[in-house]
């Protein structure tokens, strides 16, 4: 009952808008057209059906078995069709242009009408559809199945598609979104391009006094340049006196940023300028791009300039390392002035605009680079106290020395990691700017007492004990790495230290006095020898001053030379005992006489001739390594 009350209320829907169909058949035919051709080729492609034929356009199979007779009238084009038993019904495939209709019984001979069948309503603003008769097909039958009755296939109302229509109407409202949006987009470009991002500055724009109305950045930039180097500059001191000008300043500016910003503001305060009729002033800064050859010669003519340095000049702040108790040493701000700082004042004196420039010199005292309370001091501090904290002593009967931290911190470097690193050449640097000075005696300045009366002082020669420097350097760099507390004795090459008081040459030595010619040899700090001696003729073969040792002792050997003449020599020696090179300590049979003033015209080759028999004593008293003063 439900779907004839369905079918009823179609047709009556039908009916009320039948007029309004018949108005619009005109502006309907080709859409019929266009459906008549498109139902023809779809009807080409359906297949057959084995028991009943059924219609291209429906949606569903037609069921007419439990037909209601008495609604056969509310059919319109519809023949009987008589269905077999047997249950053959096939699903169609859908076509977008058929609309659902009952299938009911209805006499052939009614006359056709125009009727619109009327889809399930989903939307009240849905278009409705044309329906359109189709010819009569010709009934075919299936090869494998019985004869059956022939019957005329009802005629089918075909509709124009509801989709296709929303479709058209899509493409429509697509097509205007496209015009205005391409409008839209063709403004808000222009409205970019001329009035928020233009290249060229608006109508009315005054920049530091320029108009710069219609130039682009260059044009602006040029103009200002021009006219900002036409200014000058007077430096006047806290009174307001002249201390001196500069002027044609022949400056190149940085201003291309800030000229790019005023000319592109961003988009509210563009569109706000170019709408309004007001000249819109702007201030940038001029700040010149670097030194020039005019404003340099002008600026090192001033007074202030060329009497900057100062008596007091500022220090550092610094930390003692003298010792571990690594005091920070404050900071001394000096009196000479900062040359680069004042002539940066001056710049930007320039860059705002200014005519006047007042000149303190207490504002330009060059500031020391590390105060006190520098965090890169007190880093260090820190430092200091955790890796330069430890002790390597020396102590001997020369004296005692303590490496200082100053010193470790020149000789090591300490990684974050804890590694150490030595730094051989400083370590070579202490070893013989300190320790080699304060532990090696070899050639010092000694003052001395005479065996003969008297005190003395000689420098100079080959005594002495001198620094292993090669064993040191390993020693120190171990040290270093270990970084632990150390005392003990410097190492030496060959005769180690063993002073006797303020002297390191003991009670045993042999004193040769040039002055005098005279030699004294002392044992155990008694004298043992005392005679005269003939030393080396001066001035051409002088005896070589200085502290020496004996190298050691020889009898009966001949000793050779070149006269001044350049002719050879050999003498013949019972006793030599050398302490330089070929100088030494000998007998000298063809002397008659010692001593007086013989060495002044007729003294010996450098040699210290001694009586022969006096010779014998001496080297009887004397020993290997023995030391010799020669004053």
């Amino acid at each position: 009952m439900s779907k004839n009350r369905s079918g009823q209320s179609k047709k009556k829907r039908s009916r009320n808008k039948s007029s309004k169909n018949r108005k619009n058949r005109s502006q309907l035919k080709k859409n019929i057209e266009l459906a008549e051709v498109k139902a023809a080729e779809e009807q080409t492609k359906a297949s057959s059906v084995e028991a009943e034929p059924t219609s291209e356009t429906s949606e569903e199979p037609i069921d007419t078995a439990d037909k209601d007779p008495s609604k056969e009238s509310e059919s319109t084009d519809f023949c009987d069709v008589k269905e077999p038993e047997a249950d053959t019904t096939t699903e169609e495939p859908e076509a977008d242009t058929v609309a659902e209709q009952p299938v009911e019984d209805k006499p052939a001979e009614e006359p056709e009408t125009d009727t619109v069948v009327e889809q399930p309503v989903e939307d009240k603003q849905a278009e409705e559809h044309e329906e359109i008769e189709t010819k009569e097909p010709e009934i075919k039958q299936h090869a494998d199945t019985p004869e059956i009755k022939q019957y005329a296939e009802p005629p089918v109302k075909k509709t124009v598609s509801k989709k296709h229509r929303t479709g058209l109407k899509v493409l429509a409202v697509m097509i205007m979104l496209i015009v205005y949006s391409s409008a839209f987009i063709s403004g808000a470009f222009a409205v970019e391009k001329y009035v928020v991002s233009p290249d060229r500055f608006h109508k009315g724009i005054i920049i530091n006094n320029v108009d710069v109305s219609g130039m682009n950045v260059e044009e602006a930039k040029d103009a200002l340049t021009k006219e900002w180097n036409k200014h000058s500059i007077t430096i006047v001191d806290r009174d307001g006196n002249k201390l001196g000008k500069i002027s044609n300043f022949d400056f190149e500016y940085k201003i291309d940023d800030q000229l790019e910003s005023v000319m592109k503001p961003g988009a509210e305060k563009a569109i706000s300028r170019f709408l309004s009729t007001a000249e819109d002033k702007v201030n940038i800064n001029m700040k010149p791009a670097k030194n020039t050859k005019s404003f340099k010669e002008q600026y090192e003519a001033l007074e202030m300039v060329r009497n900057s340095v100062g008596d007091k000049p500022s220090k550092n702040a610094y930390i003692d390392k003298s010792d571990t108790e690594f005091r920070i040493v404050k900071e001394v701000i000096g009196n000479s002035v900062d040359t680069r700082m004042l002539r940066k004042a001056i710049f930007e004196a320039i860059a705002r605009g200014e005519d006047q420039f007042e000149y303190r010199r207490e504002s330009f005292y060059k500031p020391p680079e590390i105060v006190s309370t520098s965090q890169v001091l007190k880093d260090e501090l820190e430092y200091c106290r955790k890796y330069l904290s430890f002790k390597i002593h020396f102590r001997n009967s020369v004296g005692d020395y303590t490496i200082t931290p100053d010193w470790l911190d020149k000789m090591l470097k300490v990684e974050q990691g804890g590694k150490t690193i030595v730094y051989d050449e400083a370590v070579s640097q202490f070893i013989s700017d300190v320790l080699y000075p304060k532990f090696s005696s070899t050639g010092d300045t000694r003052t001395l007492k005479s065996a003969g009366g008297g005190k003395y002082t000689v420098s100079g020669g080959t005594y002495g004990f001198t620094i292993d420097t090669e064993r040191e350097l390993d020693v120190i760099r171990k040290e270093l790495e270990e970084r632990e507390d150390v005392e003990r004795e410097p190492y030496y090459s060959g005769k180690k230290p063993n002073k006797n008081g303020t002297s390191d040459i003991g009670n045993d030595y042999v004193e040769v006095s040039i002055a005098k010619q005279n030699v004294w040899v002392v044992k155990g700090g008694k004298v043992v020898v005392d005679t005269p001696v003939v030393t080396g003729n001066v001035p051409r073969h002088n005896t070589p001053t200085g502290v020496y040792y004996i190298l050691y002792k020889a009898t009966n050997t001949t000793l050779k030379g070149h006269n001044d003449d350049g002719s050879e020599y050999e003498s013949h020696v019972a006793y030599w005992m050398p302490f330089y090179l070929g100088y030494g300590l000998h007998d000298a049979s063809w002397r008659g006489s010692f001593g007086g003033s013989i060495y002044m015209g007729n003294g010996s080759h450098g040699c210290v001739n001694c009586p022969p028999p006096i010779m014998p004593k001496i080297f009887k008293e004397c020993y290997e390594g023995m030391p010799v003063i020669v004053h």
